[in-house]
């Protein structure tokens, strides 16, 4: 077993899966390691020095968390709550873009659908984007189980789009009779921004507000150390969002806070193949 490293401030080491930037359009693994090498060293001061460590995916940038060989993490909100979980990091921040942070997973059907509530769900055609998405397939399955429907019987058909775009067109075309995707509300409960863009959909079922992704800590980060990286990122560094907007696409961080991860906590349980046991996810006051 690989010795754990103790913590060094002059070298925190920040975790970026390849699949992060590689999915985005025009993306590269070395435009990545570029772009995570100047956030580290816009996020990076006199007392505290930041290092990019890049894994091949998620599976490998959570083994490196629970081995102690990672410091701080960008993860996906499922990924995230596994870590947290299981006691292996802290949610310190989260990324905020075009001021929100969060996003709610929204299943939706054409506008004239006889399909208007869960209840009408049985035996439909659902088009989920994949596997991996927490708006179109993880966030709107545990809900549903939730809710006591059996996604495993429910749908007479399931289909992987690959797109949020692609389950969308498969709904309107009538390739499928309900999708999932992302979807964000005003304070009145209107749609602002969703998967569907400014087409007219039937929401059927919502769950949220959903962090889009996480920047966690390992636990093994001293609780003092854990606050000043936290405050490096909420404090507005100067030219830290130019880095943090080219390789997250975000403009700034919000503090991450109870609220923040209620509504994904609530489903823990319910999360497709992974089994979890409640513990606290933030970092002690202090």
């Amino acid at each position: 077993m690989t010795e754990t490293t103790p913590f060094d401030a002059k070298r925190v080491r920040f975790g970026i899966a390849v699949t992060t930037a590689v999915s985005g359009e025009g993306g590269s693994a070395q435009r990545m390691r570029e772009q995570a090498a100047e956030f580290c060293r816009r996020l990076s001061d006199e007392e505290l020095g930041f290092v990019p460590q890049v894994s091949d995916d998620y599976p490998a940038l959570l083994d490196a968390l629970r081995a102690g060989e990672l410091d701080v993490a960008w993860l996906p909100p499922v990924v995230a709550l596994r870590a947290t979980s299981f006691g292996h990091a802290l949610p310190i921040a989260l990324p905020v873009r075009g001021g929100e942070c969060a996003f709610h997973s929204a299943l939706f059907a054409k506008p004239d659908s006889p399909l208007g509530s869960l209840r009408d769900l049985k035996g439909a055609r659902v088009a989920w984007v994949d596997r991996f998405s927490a708006s179109g397939y993880l966030v709107m399955r545990a809900a549903l189980r939730a809710e006591a429907l059996n996604v495993d019987s429910a749908f007479s058909d399931e289909m992987f789009a690959g797109s949020h775009e692609a389950a969308v067109e498969a709904v309107l075309s009538g390739k499928a009779d309900v999708g999932a995707s992302f979807a964000h509300f005003d304070a009145a409960g209107a749609v602002t921004k969703a998967g569907w863009g400014g087409r007219s959909v039937r929401i059927i079922h919502s769950v949220g507000p959903i962090p889009g992704d996480v920047i966690a800590a390992s636990v093994r980060v001293p609780v003092v150390e854990i606050r000043r990286v936290q405050n490096r990122l909420v404090s507005g560094i100067d030219g830290l969002s130019d880095a943090a907007s080219a390789l997250m696409g975000a403009e700034r961080f919000a503090e991450a806070e109870a609220a923040h991860l209620a509504p994904l906590d609530g489903l823990l349980n319910f999360l497709e193949g992974m089994t979890f046991k409640r513990r606290s996810v933030f970092p002690p006051s202090g």
